[in-house]
C-alpha cells in the first residue's frame, strides 16, 4: 500500500470518478465537485491535504462565490474520494477532512423553501400561465415530492389500478434522497391519466423533458405577488405543515417525505404500498387541503384535466345582436380552444384577425386561458388552453415564426392560442 506522499491526489480522484461516481445519480455534481478539488490541489499529493491547506481550499471556493453548503458538498465529494481510496488500498492512510457546518449547524438550518399556505399555493396555481407549471404545482401539492422527483415523473410510474405512484423512477438506484411508493390522491388522479406525449414525463415542454423548473417558477412567484423566500421545496414544506397540523401521523408524513428509518426501505417500498389502508390519513389530509386550496381559487380550475373544446365553446362567450353572428363566434371560439394558432383560426373561419382576438379576451375574461407549452396530438392532454391539432399524417400542425406575429405583437407558439400582452 502506498504511503500518502507518493500519491498524488488527482490519481484518487480520477479513478473514484471512473470506478464509482459517474455511475452514480449525483453524477453531475460529483463531477462538480471533482473539477473543484482537481483545479485546487493539481499535482500535489495526499500528504499535502493538511488543515492549513484545506482552509486555504474553503477560503478559494468562498472566494469563487461558492455558499457554505456549496463548499461543503464539494468538499464531502474529495472526503469520499479519499476514503474510498483507502478502502481500496490505493493509499495507506488518508487526511480528515473538515467541513463547514457542525451537526448541529446542519440541523439548525433553515429549509430550502419556507413554508407555504393553502391561500398561498391557490395564488400560485391561479397565477400559473402554462400547463407544465399548473401540473409541477398539483404534483408537488399532492405528493409532497421532491422537484427532482417531480420532473422525471413519468406514466409508467403510475399503477392505476392500484391507485399507487411510484416517485422513483425506473433505473434509478435509492440513495438517501428516498423516493417512495404513494397512493394517489382524487384531485390527482385525473392528472395522471392523460396521455404525455414523446418525452415520457408529466413535466415537458415542447415535448421535451424539463430539467428545471426554476425560471418558470420565479415568473409565477413574481405574478402570485410572493416573496423570495418561496422556493419549490416551500409545497413540499408547507404541505407537511399542513399535515401535522391535521394530527397526521408522524410515520405516514415521513414515508410521504421518503424520510425513512434505517433499514426500512426495502420492506416499506416494496410491499407496504399495497397493505390496505397504506398511509390512508395522510391522504385524506392532503385532499382536505385540496379542498381548502380550490376553495381560494380565482380562476382556474383543478378537478378535470381533460374538456371538450365544442362544449365549451357552446357555454362560453357573451350574446350579441351585431357583428359576425353567435353561430360564428361558437365556431372561432371552437377554434381557439383546440389550440389552433391564430392565423389559422382567421384563415379557417374567414373572420378578421381583431375580431378573433376580441373573441379570445372575451374567454380569458370567463376561463384560465393556460400558455401552449404542448406539443402533443391528442386533446386530452389540454386543460383550457390548448394543444395543436392534429393534422391528417398525425403530426402537429406548426407556422413559421414570422406567419403566426402581426403588428405590434411578438408570438411564438408558445402562445399563438393568446393575443397581446399576457
Amino acid at each position: 500500500m502506498a504511503e500518502p506522499d507518493h500519491v498524488l491526489l488527482e490519481t484518487i480522484l480520477l479513478n473514484y470518478w471512473n470506478d464509482h461516481a459517474q455511475h452514480l445519480p449525483s453524477a453531475k455534481t460529483q463531477w462538480l465537485g471533482l473539477s473543484y478539488w482537481q483545479e485546487f490541489w493539481t499535482r500535489r499529493t495526499v500528504a499535502e491535504i493538511t488543515p492549513h491547506e484545506q482552509r486555504r481550499f474553503r477560503e478559494w471556493l468562498a472566494k469563487r462565490g461558492t455558499g457554505t453548503s456549496g463548499i461543503d458538498r464539494i468538499l464531502s465529494v474529495g472526503r469520499a474520494a479519499l476514503n474510498r481510496a483507502r478502502k481500496w488500498e490505493e493509499v495507506s492512510r488518508v487526511p480528515h477532512i473538515f467541513g463547514t457546518l457542525t451537526a448541529d449547524a446542519k440541523r439548525a438550518r433553515d429549509p430550502k423553501g419556507r413554508p407555504i399556505s393553502p391561500v398561498e399555493l391557490a395564488h400560485l396555481i391561479d397565477a400559473a400561465d402554462s400547463r407544465h407549471m399548473l401540473l409541477f404545482l398539483l404534483i408537488a401539492a399532492n405528493t409532497l415530492a421532491r422537484p427532482a422527483a417531480i420532473l422525471d415523473l413519468g406514466p409508467s410510474q403510475f399503477d392505476e389500478a392500484h391507485r399507487l405512484v411510484d416517485l422513483n423512477v425506473p433505473g434509478r438506484v435509492q440513495n438517501k434522497k428516498f423516493r417512495p411508493i404513494i397512493p394517489v390522491t382524487p384531485t390527482l388522479l385525473p392528472w395522471l391519466r392523460t396521455t404525455v406525449g414523446r418525452s415520457g414525463r408529466y413535466i415537458s415542454y415542447r415535448q421535451k423533458p424539463v430539467h428545471s423548473i426554476l425560471h418558470m417558477w420565479r415568473l409565477t412567484r413574481a405574478a402570485a405577488g410572493l416573496d423570495e423566500r418561496v422556493t419549490p421545496y416551500s409545497i413540499r414544506h408547507g404541505m407537511a405543515r399542513e399535515l401535522r397540523k391535521r394530527h397526521v401521523p408522524t410515520e405516514q408524513i415521513s414515508l410521504f417525505l421518503g424520510h425513512l428509518p434505517d433499514g426500512s426501505a426495502a420492506t416499506t417500498s416494496i410491499y407496504a404500498p399495497y397493505e390496505p389502508g397504506f398511509v390512508a390519513e395522510a391522504a385524506e389530509a392532503i385532499e382536505e387541503v385540496m379542498a381548502k386550496v380550490r376553495s381560494h381559487l380565482k380562476r382556474a380550475q383543478i378537478d378535470a384535466a381533460a374538456f371538450d373544446p365544442a362544449e365549451l365553446a357552446a357555454n362560453t362567450g357573451r350574446a350579441r345582436r351585431h357583428g359576425i353572428g353567435e353561430k360564428k363566434r361558437e365556431e372561432v371560439r371552437f377554434l381557439i380552444l383546440s389550440g389552433i394558432p391564430h392565423a389559422e383560426v382567421v384563415r379557417r373561419s374567414g373572420v378578421s384577425g381583431g375580431t378573433v382576438s376580441s373573441i379570445r379576451q372575451v374567454l380569458k375574461t370567463q376561463i384560465r386561458l393556460y400558455r401552449n407549452t404542448e406539443t402533443d396530438t391528442s386533446p386530452d392532454t389540454c386543460v383550457p388552453i390548448a394543444c395543436p391539432p392534429p393534422s391528417s399524417d398525425g403530426e402537429a400542425i406548426f407556422q413559421s415564426l414570422e406567419k403566426i406575429g402581426g403588428p405590434a405583437r411578438i408570438r411564438t407558439w408558445d402562445n399563438t392560442v393568446m393575443s397581446g400582452a399576457f
